[in-house]
């Protein structure tokens, strides 16, 4: 049997499980997700996963669907806090928002795989920036779980690749980039004392 018919398939359920904690430590309060970021990644990965599919990227699209249907559950959670529901975005996130989801409308003027799957990458980065800010200013805010199997998702899947395409490795890099990116910043959650107020 392939390593890829065993890495890949459980690189995704590592996807789900670590949104799955997130998404119960949301509903308990313990953590605050920036509902702006949490919806438009599970939409960019939703692009991206119909471009591998057009490309017959095979199993690497695997990683990328779980990677949005995640962030989905985590979304959903959001709202059943009255809390989290009475937060307006900033400036700066509807910002976000609205170049990621410019991004995602490219997709709909491209038929071309390549630039589809590039410009998903780049919905996804600009969904991340809210995220990223308050990992770095509030990162007792975040959990440190659902990044590292995410992480460690995209390395399955990367080092099960014969062939290194844009279109099979693409979005496993920027995902592996991403997590180290947000782990690192959450390592500064040592030299914080507790939970306190959460900001959103």
């Amino acid at each position: 049997m392939p390593l890829s018919s065993f890495a890949v398939p459980t690189g995704a359920v590592l996807n789900l499980c670590g949104s799955g904690v997130y998404a119960l430590r949301t509903l308990r309060g313990s953590v605050r997700p920036n509902p702006v970021t949490w919806l438009l990644w599970a939409l960019a990965p939703g692009v991206a996963f119909t471009a591998q599919v057009a490309r017959h990227a095979g199993l690497p699209a695997l990683t990328t669907l779980s990677v949005g249907l995640g962030p989905l559950l985590v979304f959903l959670c959001v709202f059943s806090r009255p809390g989290f529901r009475s937060a307006r975005p900033t400036r700066s996130e509807l910002c976000c928002a609205a170049l990621s989801l410019g991004a995602l409308v490219g997709w709909w003027i491209t038929a071309e795989a390549e630039s589809t799957l590039a410009l998903s990458i780049l919905a996804d980065g600009c969904a991340a920036v809210p995220t990223v800010v308050k990992c770095y200013r509030h990162p007792e805010t975040e959990e440190r779980t659902v990044y590292a199997l995410m992480a460690l998702s995209a390395v399955l899947t990367l080092i099960t690749l014969r062939t290194w395409t844009f279109t099979t490795a693409g979005f496993a890099c920027y995902l592996l980039t991403l997590c180290v990116t947000l782990l690192i910043l959450l390592g500064r959650r040592s030299g914080q004392s507790g939970l306190g107020t959460l900001p959103p």
